[in-house]
């Protein structure tokens, strides 16, 4: 046993060194610039696909950032469906991507689709979270798959499916969550607790049930074997993220099925066994779609970052004349902060306007915010998959109204 801690220590001394080298050179880069910058990460057409979507990013240990999406091959269509899941990583601040690498292909049972990334801090371990097969539309549940890189995304190991422990179709199996008609692993972000427990948010079909319920997903053993909440979060939400707060309990920030709706937010002080009822912020107006939400801790602040399209919140009048539905709204991709765990969302960077969908955030070594986003742009069919650093200047003087 005091073997394994003393290795646990020494990884997670390895990872910080290797966040502050980064951080120092992330911040002479910085002190040349303060302006936002992008690049392209996935483009349609790029490694022998027809289109990209669905990303998820995060900093990995060693400080450089890890960027994944669905290879949509085929078609444009979510799973199931001959779709992989691919990488690529900057070694310079997202100015630049290194080749793709595959994460996972599909096989004769289907597709790989909708990932979700998180860093055990306590190994170095990248995990990455996906469905397989089916996704949450047909009349049996995906299988919810693991993957694992133990090289900071260069490489990737074995697939572990884990429905078996989660989750089945009848009402009688041991597992927790019973007469699953479908099931879909929320893609983007998981996150990884204090304690070092990791989570993600599942979102579950019942059979004879109209409703989406959202559970927590949980490992104590660095993704090895899973466990589920006691309690649903929602009863009829759909893809959702969790994050931490400063006192340990979380927060579940949950899509609203009703495009026009408010954000959905629930709250586990139970380290997410159990859920509160969840409640709408007035002040996002969801237009249906996936977001990302994060704990920023930089410059004296400490606060809550919800990423999402704000076409709707920034104008929700124009939507409510749009009688023949041709505005977009999935569009206008801002950063909303909370300085209040989540309660009130008064402060915003817009990122970006135009037509814009998913969204993924990660936070830098030297506190600037890597944003990936799915964006249409001239001239291409589908989305482009590209990557936002916002310098932490410019998200400080957001939330200060500056």
């Amino acid at each position: 046993m005091i073997g394994k801690i003393a290795f646990r220590s020494a990884l997670s001394l390895l990872c910080a060194l290797g966040f502050a080298v980064r951080t120092a050179a992330h911040r002479a880069e910085a002190a040349a610039s303060d302006t936002v910058t992008k690049s392209f990460v996935f483009t349609p057409g790029d490694y022998g696909s027809r289109y990209y979507r669905i990303p998820a990013i995060v900093t990995t240990c060693d400080g450089n950032l890890l960027a994944v999406a669905d290879k949509r091959i085929e078609s444009m269509a979510d799973l199931p469906g001959k779709i992989d899941v691919v990488a690529r990583i900057s070694r310079d601040g997202g100015r630049t991507w290194g080749e793709y690498v595959t994460v996972i292909a599909n096989d004769e049972a289907g597709g790989y689709g909708d990932p979700a990334l998180v860093v055990d801090r306590r190994s170095g371990d990248v995990l990455m979270i996906c469905t397989h097969g089916n996704g949450l539309w047909q009349d049996a549940p995906g299988r919810i798959t693991v993957v694992r890189s133990r090289d900071n995304g260069r490489s990737w190991g074995a697939p572990l499916d884990i429905n078996d422990s989660i989750l089945c179709t009848g009402a009688d199996g041991t597992q927790p969550i019973k007469n699953v008609k479908g099931a879909f692993a929320s893609s983007g972000g998981a996150v990884q607790l204090d304690n070092g427990r990791i989570m993600f948010a599942l979102v579950v079909r019942e059979k004879d049930k109209r409703g989406f319920l959202n559970y927590a997903i949980y490992s104590d053993d660095g993704g090895y074997s899973w466990s589920v909440s006691a309690t649903p979060a929602h009863t009829d939400g759909d893809e959702a993220k969790v994050a931490q707060l400063a006192d340990g309990s979380l927060v579940m920030s949950i899509r609203s099925r009703t495009k026009g709706g408010p954000r959905q937010f629930s709250y586990s002080y139970d380290r997410g066994e159990t859920w509160s009822a969840p409640v709408g912020a007035s002040d996002i107006t969801d237009p249906a779609c996936n977001g990302d939400i994060i704990r920023y801790t930089h410059g004296g602040r400490d606060i809550l970052l919800q990423s999402i399209p704000a076409a709707m919140t920034n104008d929700p009048a124009m939507f409510e004349n749009d009688t023949d539905g041709v505005l977009d709204e999935r569009a206008d991709i801002a950063v909303f902060m909370s300085g209040d765990r989540g309660v009130r969302w008064p402060s915003r960077y817009q990122l970006m306007h135009g037509s814009a969908a998913y969204s993924a955030m990660t936070v830098m070594p030297d506190g600037d915010l890597g944003v990936l986003i799915e964006e249409e742009v001239d001239g291409v069919d589908g989305y482009c998959i590209l990557f936002y650093r916002v310098p932490a200047e410019r998200l400080l003087q957001a939330m200060s109204g500056r």
